[in-house]
């Protein structure tokens, strides 16, 4: 379980998440997100989100999901891709999350633990630059809008493992982030947290945001 899918409802819970897969929206202009009533899970990450978009097949996504599929939008431009294959894309967006709420904290500590968060999740950005030569979602969204299908699902593949990072700044409206009945205070004080790091699930542990 996610650190902001509880309490799911049963139906939910029995729903496997979609991949997220990065992707452009392919319109001519800017994708401009189309809102989705709230109390559904976002069907990528699992998030019972405050503000909720319209994704792939009308499905309800979260803020970080809906960008992902449109890294052609102005928001995810601002954004990179880091490596961190050894971990669901679902659980990334989540402490990302929790790192941008925690950004905004009136609590210096909290402030400094999700500094030292959201600095390890950009850190990975470096692997991707290695690869790739860059690491900027524009670029790989101008490189989506310029292939067909069938190479974009190519490029798809081989961006597996790959999660968007955004600037920590770039969200001013909080809500955009907040899980469904949380405020910023308790959404960075959920249960899970300790979950998340204590976890060896990760390819590096937890101690090099120290």
């Amino acid at each position: 379980m996610n650190a902001y899918n509880a309490p799911a409802a049963v139906a939910d819970s029995l729903m496997p998440l979609m991949p997220l897969m990065p992707d452009v929206s392919g319109e001519d202009t800017p994708p401009r997100p189309v809102s989705v009533e709230p109390g559904p899970a976002c069907r990528c990450c699992g998030t019972r989100a405050q503000r909720l978009w319209q994704g792939p097949d009308a499905q309800p996504l979260c803020t970080l999901c809906w960008l992902t599929f449109n890294l052609d939008s102005p928001t995810a431009a601002h954004g990179h891709f880091a490596w961190l294959p050894d971990a669901p894309a679902a659980d990334i967006i989540n402490l990302q999350r929790r790192a941008l709420i925690g950004l905004r904290s009136d609590s210096k500590a909290v402030r400094k633990t999700s500094r030292r968060l959201w600095n390890w999740l950009a850190r990975h950005a470096r692997e991707v630059e290695g690869m790739w030569g860059t690491s900027r979602t524009s670029e790989f969204a101008a490189a989506f809008r310029q292939l067909p299908p069938a190479k974009r699902a190519v490029l798809q593949q081989q961006l597996e493992g790959c999660v968007l990072i955004l600037p920590h700044d770039v969200f001013s409206d909080l809500t955009l982030l907040l899980p469904l009945g949380r405020t910023a205070a308790s959404a960075v004080h959920t249960p899970a947290w300790n979950t998340y790091t204590r976890s060896d699930l990760y390819a590096k542990p937890p101690h090099p945001l120290d």
